[in-house]
């Protein structure tokens, strides 16, 4: 590659090759390393995005095929081969992404709310395990990162997209199409064609929806809904609440949380917060709790900017922040002060 050549693909026109390899890497093993190069290289430019897309579309074509039966290996390998050669010999990188089919189906179900009955064939749920954050490409283009222990359910079809969260957090970057694109969780749906929205399901059945680009609607799923539970419109800096186990959906708005926009790097940022509540959003990712036993200790206001997804990074900045020693025990780690 020439000098010309290296700077196109780090500027504003992405290189083909570049867009090629993202859309084969984003369908196989994450690592916090990759999903952070991910998300720069997405956010450098519009065109990243659209290139980004369009190949994604293509794997994802052979996807369905591969898993519907329409066609055979040879015919599939020809459909993602056929497109990659123009610009770069990836036939053994798409064989591998071949075999991770994103699209899945509910089955037959109808999507709450709405007459469709999806026809996509059907694949296993995405998932996380504790202390991993993923990012997953659509079949449609449109991406999904799960936070640590989440589990989604993803259904496209000719006429709708719809995502369903389990439980966790995920954030699902809706890539523009005239097909509505519906994220559940709970009794509410949120609606959009295009857009970036958060959605966590926390286990005390909680529903949290924050806008963060675009534009969505949340409603009740419930045909029959009250005044209450009426469509609204979501807003940037505004987060809706609901139960999840609440037939009419009644909505209260709070202000989003600054730090919330960077999870999906891992990092939070506060201005002041305190400990205990410090160390519950550090708990998400570790693997035995951290526990603060001194009661004024975990009332201290902290501040600054903490990597929470990793733990022992996390456990080395309070400690040095604090003037404290940290206490290992098979129920946990334990902080006091020295």
């Amino acid at each position: 590659m020439n000098d010309n050549e290296s700077a196109k693909s780090g500027g504003d026109t992405p290189s083909k090759d570049d867009a090629l390899s993202w859309a084969i890497k984003m369908r196989g093993e994450m690592t916090k390393q990759l999903q952070e190069q991910f998300e720069r290289w997405l956010a450098a430019s519009p065109q990243h995005k659209q290139a980004y897309d369009r190949y994604s579309r293509v794997i994802s074509q052979a996807e369905i095929l591969k898993s519907s039966g329409q066609a055979d290996e040879a015919t599939t390998a020809k459909l993602v081969t056929r497109s990659s050669k123009r610009w770069m010999m990836v036939g053994a990188g798409v064989a591998a992404v071949i075999v991770f089919a994103i699209t899945i189906s509910a089955g037959g179900t109808p999507i709450p709310g709405s007459e469709v009955v999806l026809s996509a064939h059907a694949a296993e749920p995405l998932v996380t395990q504790r202390g991993e954050i993923r990012s997953f490409a659509l079949e449609d283009g449109s991406t999904a990162t799960l936070d640590s222990n989440t589990k989604i359910e993803v259904s496209i079809s000719p006429d709708t997209r719809y995502v369903r969260v389990a439980h966790g957090r995920a954030r699902v970057r809706v890539a523009n199409d005239m097909r509505p694109f519906r994220l559940a969780a709970g009794q509410g749906i949120v609606t959009t064609n295009e857009g970036v929205v958060d959605v966590t399901l926390s286990d005390d059945h909680q529903v949290l929806v924050e806008l963060i680009s675009g534009k969505a609607d949340l409603a009740s799923a419930s045909r029959a809904t009250s005044a209450a539970a009426a469509l609204q419109s979501l807003r940037t800096r505004t987060a809706l609440q609901y139960r999840a186990d609440d037939p009419q959906v009644h909505f209260t708005a709070r202000p989003s949380v600054n730090s919330s926009a960077e999870w999906p790097s891992g990092w939070v940022e506060h201005r002041s917060i305190p400990l205990d509540q410090l160390i519950s959003e550090a708990n998400r990712y570790a693997s035995v709790p951290i526990i603060v036993a001194d009661r004024k200790l975990a009332k201290r206001d902290a501040a600054g900017r903490f990597k929470i997804s990793d733990t022992e990074m996390f456990l080395t900045r309070i400690a040095d922040l604090f003037d404290l020693t940290i206490h290992r025990r098979p129920d946990g780690i334990y902080l006091r002060s020295q």
